[in-house]
């Protein structure tokens, strides 16, 4: 029987959400949240206040959902709550350290803590602390280390126990730019070896740019996306990237008298050309007739994940996984 649920666990979802809803007195923080969350590196974006620190704390079982289910590994979260964090690990946002401990033995003790013995403990300790780059500084107290390294044993501390699931609350925050692209790097590692999958909750961009191949955006306590991160950034269907021999000034005015716009391109020797609801790209081949322009590259334009992201939160639709 054991074996069973085993083997229905492994073919589950990392994360299903049912109608799951939560409130702090008249507050709503999260509002009936209907989703599947899969991949390697998940990105969970949004503005603060948008949900993501409760909805990682659902996720832990620290915080009951007032409504729906939320299952983690094909775990119930309210009725197995020591079964999901036994398999999971969390790294959460600010400052986490016990002082006068060393940076072994503050992972060593967290390993302990997941139930492992302590000679057990120690030597994975050692191992993770390879992992993540504190090798040379691992007998240092704590209290000595740079903020970048604190984050750092912060994510060894999450990962001693060697979960199936990481959960890090924006681990890039107060980092210089060294110090953050060395930790993102090293998320990239994760996601790419045989590691944890990893829900990385940040509202910087670039982090999940660098990292998540998967995406769901958060915004006043919905999910406004859930996803593959390319499925995000789409083709918009409106915007085009234009390169032609001639002048631009013909062609542009076409455009603008067919109610379409020309801005720069992502080359020097292109531009960007929006059309106008109920055109398609036929109105550029017109304009480059209108314009003498001899069009040699004409290609829909996918939208950066800035461009998605602010179309997804601007949205109104508020259903798991609709496009914006």
């Amino acid at each position: 029987m054991r074996e069973n649920l085993l083997d229905l666990c492994s073919l589950a979802p990392l994360v299903s959400l049912q109608r799951v809803g939560k409130r702090f007195g008249g507050f709503v923080a999260l509002r009936g949240i209907d989703c599947e969350i899969e991949g390697r590196a998940i990105g969970l974006l949004g503005p603060n206040g948008a949900g993501k620190t409760t909805l990682m704390r659902v996720l832990l079982g620290l915080l009951a959902p007032d409504d729906g289910v939320a299952t983690v590994l094909g775990i119930d979260v309210v009725r197995h709550p020591e079964q999901v964090r036994a398999r999971i690990g969390y790294a959460m946002e600010g400052p986490d350290r016990i002082g006068g401990l060393s940076g072994l033995e503050s992972v060593a003790y967290a390993g302990e803590l997941c139930g492992l013995r302590r000679r057990a403990a120690v030597l994975r300790a050692h191992e993770i602390l390879d992992l993540v780059g504190l090798d040379d500084a691992r007998m240092r107290p704590v209290e000595e280390y740079s903020t970048g390294m604190h984050q750092r044993v912060k994510l060894a501390m999450a990962l001693v126990h060697d979960p199936e699931l990481l959960l890090l609350d924006e681990p890039t925050s107060g980092l210089d730019p060294e110090s953050r692209e060395d930790l993102l790097d090293l998320i990239a590692r994760l996601r790419d070896g045989v590691g944890p999958a990893v829900i990385l909750s940040t509202h910087l961009l670039h982090d999940v740019e660098r990292t998540c191949d998967h995406v769901v955006i958060m915004h006043e306590g919905t999910v406004r996306f859930c996803g593959p991160k390319a499925a995000l950034q789409a083709e918009s269907g409106t915007q085009f990237d234009v390169r032609g021999d001639g002048e631009l000034a013909g062609f542009t005015q076409a455009l603008a008298q067919a109610g379409a716009t020309v801005g720069p391109g992502r080359h020097p020797e292109s531009v960007v050309v929006t059309l106008a609801a109920g055109h398609d790209v036929r109105t550029i081949w017109w304009a480059a007739d209108v314009g003498h322009l001899r069009l040699f590259h004409l290609e829909p334009r996918a939208l950066s994940l800035e461009e998605a992201f602010l179309a997804a939160v601007r949205s109104d639709v508020d259903a798991a996984g609709a496009r914006p």
